[in-house]
């Protein structure tokens, strides 16, 4: 294999021809096989399984306890008072489909918010490569789902909420190194009440 700067002993390797059932006599292709030999008076070592790592099916829950110090975006005609109606939308990349929102804090004068709400996130996950693991059409025309992965990362956002116009991004939280297997998260998290994470004003 020069092409992969391994070079190797030619009488190492065995070369098989393919053949299909349905064209008996019609060379598929063919099989290069690396041939270990082994004493005949010690065991032979297990096999080897090299099939593709398969996705685990994983469910994160998410807790929005309170937010604090979240800039103020509203102004109140009257008085000139500032304020917010804040909520928190969340979702895993690549899942876009199932974001999820809090309730409104309404009228918060301080940029404090308290919501007790519960995310729930459903997905596939591969834990060595901490990638989250789609399914999905590649195209309107597809006929077949194909598999999509990307790194894991949970996306929350602080948002105002208004009753007329659109709704006013506040800011964003991107918890560090997050998806990862629950043992090593829950190791990394202050004591309770809970983290809380700075929330940055870029999109």
């Amino acid at each position: 294999m020069p092409e992969l700067g391994i070079q190797l002993v030619p009488e190492h390797v065995e070369t098989r021809p393919l053949y299909h059932p349905r064209s008996p006599g019609l060379l598929q292709g063919s099989l290069h096989m690396w041939i270990d030999i082994f004493p005949r008076d010690v065991p032979a070592p297990p096999p080897v399984d090299i099939k593709p790592r398969q996705p685990i099916s994983y469910e994160l829950r998410v807790i929005i306890w309170n937010t604090e110090d979240v800039v103020l975006d509203d102004v109140n005609p009257l008085t000139g008072e500032m304020s917010s109606d804040i909520y928190v939308k969340s979702w895993v990349k690549g899942l876009e489909h199932d974001k999820q929102e809090t309730d409104v804090h309404f009228n918060s004068l301080t940029g404090e918010g308290n919501f007790n709400w519960r995310f729930v996130f459903r997905f596939d996950y591969l834990p060595t490569e901490r990638e989250v693991s789609v399914r999905r059409r590649p195209g309107p025309f597809a006929l077949e789902e194909a598999e999509f992965r990307q790194p894991a990362v949970l996306v929350l956002q602080v948002w105002d909420y208004d009753r007329i116009s659109a709704n006013d991004f506040l800011g964003r939280v991107l918890p560090p190194s997050c998806l990862k297997p629950w043992p090593y998260f829950l190791s990394s998290l202050p004591v309770p009440p809970g983290p809380w994470f700075p929330i940055v004003t870029q999109p």
